[in-house]
């Protein structure tokens, strides 16, 4: 029944999408952008998120995430390095399920542009607490993403791929993250995006696959808010979720 309801929501999403076409610039939502900042440019990215009922073992919690929370700079045409802190809030539905808040990790990365369609993404998570869900840390963490992009008629095909080495306690797990979307702009102003993102099983955790249904709106030619809703494909994501990601360049 879950797959039924994302799969028609997202079907009328897309039909609306189809409506009309302008020229404001297409950024994703939760996947990864594949370009980078100019040289000498910051930008500070800020999200705030509320899922409900997430699943581990069996067992059903509530979540609060403030990630990602942190600067970006661009060094050149075509690198930029960042750092962002990510805070979770557990609160548990099932007896035995995640009550616990801290931080997830202190994240630092480098990303290079290989071309206009791809670029390498690196970095280490670190610092974080391993008695939370769903992102618990224990020891480094090191991880490569590669997103993608490519202009697909008047919008923007993208999506990344990625593996997470977790240290600590958790080295015997480690798993892929991935993601696929589109996005179009709408008005001057406004870009509409539906993605699918998922992650393999991680310990405790089952594989996550989200549909992802938002926007960007240009709030001045420096400043995005990127307002979501989320419903979960796979019995371990959130059932449904609901958030926004703030970016502000300076």
């Amino acid at each position: 029944m879950k797959n039924l309801i994302a799969g028609a929501v997202a079907g009328a999403f897309l039909a609306m999408v189809g409506l009309t076409a302008a020229s404001a610039e297409v950024w994703p939502v939760k996947i990864e952008r594949a370009g980078v900042l100019s040289q000498g440019k910051f930008q500070l990215d800020a999200g705030l998120a509320f899922e409900k009922d997430r699943e581990i073992v069996g067992l059903e919690y509530d979540n609060v995430r403030l990630a990602p929370f942190g600067l970006r700079y661009g060094l050149g045409d075509s690198a930029e390095v960042g750092g962002f802190v990510a805070f979770s809030s557990n609160s548990e539905d099932d007896d035995g399920a995640p009550d616990e808040s801290g931080v997830e990790g202190l994240t630092f990365f480098g990303k290079l542009a290989m071309n206009q369609y791809f670029s390498l993404q690196a970095g280490m998570t670190f610092g974080g607490d391993d008695d939370i869900a769903p992102y618990a840390n224990d020891g480094l963490d090191l991880f490569v993403n590669v997103p993608m992009q490519r202009k697909v008629g008047p919008g923007l095909l993208y999506g990344q791929f990625g593996y997470r080495v977790q240290g600590g306690d958790f080295d015997d797990v480690s798993y892929f993250s991935y993601g696929i979307g589109y996005g179009m702009p709408f008005s001057g102003t406004l870009s509409l995006n539906v993605e699918l993102v998922g992650e393999e099983a991680q310990k405790g955790t089952d594989n996550t696959l989200d549909l992802v249904l938002g926007g960007t709106i240009t709030a001045g030619q420096n400043v995005g808010i990127a307002p979501y809703l989320s419903i979960g494909v796979y019995d371990d994501s959130p059932d449904v979720a609901a958030g926004a990601l703030l970016h502000v360049m300076f």
